[in-house]
Order: C-alpha cells, then sequence, then structure tokens
C-alpha cells in the first residue's frame, strides 16, 4: 500500500529526505512545507510537487508527516500531526527535552499512531550485519569525529552527534545505567565541542564514549568486546569486521597467539560479514510503512526515544557539575 505523506523541514537533512521520498515508490510524496516560503516554492517546482502554505494544510492532506525541522520546534508540530491521527517520523533527537518527550508519549498512546525517531545508524549496514556478533558486550569503544560544522551548534555535540552513538549502545546493552562519568571542553561554540562520557552498566558492562565536532576528519568507529570475540565496525565506510579467539587447533593455520605458562594456545579467526549496500535513511522509512501498513511496532519509537534523551541529559548534566 502506498501512504500519503508530507515533509516538514526543507534544511539540511530535510533536503536528503525530500528525495529519498520522492524516489521511493511505497510513499505518495503529496508536499512539503517549509518557514522559508521561497525556499519551499523553489523545492517543490523543481520536484513538482505541492507547496503547502502552512503546517495545517500538510498535516490535512497526508497520513504520515516526515518532521526534519530544528529539534525545539518537534513537540508542537509532532504534537498537532498526532492529535490529527497522522503517523510521525521524527528527526533525532525526538523534542529538546525530557517533559515534552514524555507529553507526546501520552499523545501518541492515546491515538494510537505509528511514531519513529530518526537514530538513522541503528539502519547503517555496517551495524545492521554486525548485529549477530553483539550479544553480552564487555566493552564497548566509539569515536565519533566530525569536521566543524556550524548546524547542530545550538545545542551541545552530546545532542548534536553523541545520541547516534548512546542509542546504539542502549540498543545491544540489556542493563541500567549504574553509573556516569564525563570530562569535556568548548573550543568553538558556546556548548561543549568534544566530550569523553564513560557509562558503566549494571551487569557490568562499560562504553567509552568520545565524541568531536572539531575534529580535521570525519571519524565513526564502533568497537564491540565480548568473551571471545571482538567487532569493529566502521560507520562511515561501511565495513564490518569480526575477530574471534579461541583455543588453537591442531595444525591450524590461523594466527596463533601463545600465552605461557601452560596455558592453551590461541588461534584468531577473522570474518567480514556481508554489508548490503543500502541508504540507511531509505531503510529507517522502508520500516516506518511497514509498521503502519502491518501494525508492528515501530524499531525506533517513543520508549526507546525518551530513553536515549535521558541518557544523554544526564551526561549533560554530569559535564556542567
Amino acid at each position: 500500500m502506498v501512504n500519503k505523506i508530507a515533509l516538514v523541514g526543507l534544511g539540511y537533512i530535510g533536503k536528503i529526505h525530500l528525495k529519498i521520498l520522492n524516489d521511493n515508490p511505497k510513499w505518495d510524496l503529496v508536499g512539503v512545507y517549509d518557514i522559508d516560503t521561497k525556499l519551499c516554492k523553489d523545492l517543490a517546482a523543481q520536484y513538482n510537487i505541492k507547496a503547502f502554505s502552512s503546517l495545517e494544510e500538510a498535516i490535512e492532506n497526508s497520513e504520515v508527516l516526515d518532521i526534519a525541522t530544528p529539534s525545539d520546534t518537534h513537540f508542537e508540530i509532532a504534537k498537532q500531526a498526532i492529535i490529527n491521527g497522522k503517523h510521525v517520523f521524527i528527526e533525532k533527537p525526538v523534542t529538546s527535552n525530557l517533559k515534552e518527550a514524555k507529553q507526546l508519549q501520552n499523545y501518541i498512546n492515546e491515538a494510537g499512531v505509528c511514531f519513529q525517531v530518526g537514530h538513522v545508524e541503528r539502519f547503517n549496514p555496517a551495524f545492521i550485519a554486525a548485529k549477530p556478533y553483539l550479544k553480552d558486550p564487555k566493552f564497548i569503544e566509539i569515536h565519533r569525529l566530525a569536521q566543524y560544522n556550524p548546524r547542530g551548534t545550538d545545542v551541545s555535540v552530546v545532542l548534536d552527534l553523541m545520541m547516534h552513538d548512546l542509542d546504539l549502545i542502549l540498543s545491544i546493552v540489556k542493563a541500567n545505567v549504574k553509573k556516569i562519568q564525563v570530562s569535556g571542553c568548548d573550543l568553538v561554540s558556546k556548548n561543549a565541542d568534544i566530550i569523553n562520557a564513560r557509562i558503566e552498566f549494571e551487569n557490568g558492562c562499560v562504553a567509552n564514549v568520545t565524541t568531536n565536532r572539531v575534529a580535521f576528519k570525519n571519524v565513526r568507529k564502533f568497537r564491540v568486546f565480548t568473551n571471545d570475540h571482538f567487532v569493529s565496525i566502521n560507520l562511515l565506510d561501511k565495513v564490518t569486521e569480526v575477530i574471534k579467539i579461541k583455543t588453537a587447533a591442531l595444525n591450524s593455520k590461523n594466527l596463533i597467539l601463545d600465552p605461557g605458562n601452560g596455558l592453551p594456545k590461541k588461534e584468531i579467526i577473522f570474518e567480514h560479514p556481508i554489508i548490503l549496500p543500502t541508504n540507511a535513511i531509505n531503510e529507517e522509512l522502508n520500516t516506518l510503512h511497514e509498521s503502519i501498513n502491518s501494525n508492528k511496532k515501530t524499531i525506533v519509537g517513543i520508549d526507546e526515544a525518551i530513553r536515549v534523551l535521558e541518557l544523554a541529559i544526564e551526561i549533560e548534566e554530569k559535564l556542567k557539575l
């Protein structure tokens, strides 16, 4: 079934959504809306779609609203869509504060609509290929470095970039947070630009997350260690490598480690899971479409988004101490 969708917000991310929705046969892109009237009309003409003159018109003419506006506008836009019975896709963070997020949760539950949040790394093909190997993690190490871009600096690097990794961490660690240690500095903007957070969980897992938005090059590396293997995920280059360590077989041709002291030799086995050439934003929109038409729970719904936002805000509060 093809669903009618309207796009609100035509900034950097909105333009990406515009192209994807226009090319995706699962969606009928009925129009776009942006407070920048000229931009809205120009892009609508370019894609031969309708330029809505108001948010209300966009909501009235669609079944689904795709929200790609600044985070401080998310609550009011999403609220209007939900109370009018529309399904919603919304970019992260879901809202700029927990109070608004929990209010949206109530509206969603009352309306019974599908609601998905754009934690796009969950749909990164390198992460998806790695998921079978990410059970029972003991240690997680993440480095996310980005070249400076004024877009997003109205908030700290936690809400801007680190949230991607916090969502991935919470999706694979099945335990509550026990302790958080944070350090950071604001080199360029008025908010923290570089942050390191050490997150300890009640099951003993530890995640060490470093996020930097004033780096000289882009890096998005996610490493997970378990008792018997190590997974290296390059989210930027879409490469996943699994390094397994086990007692060496006789005459093994794999790399051998000899720990000495009478301990058995270990062999190292390298695996490279197949990574499908998919577009993560397109995939997350496809899963919303599936949820709408099969009555399935969305993969990253309001409950998951609130948990990530709670952790992000706690990290920010630790930084202020």
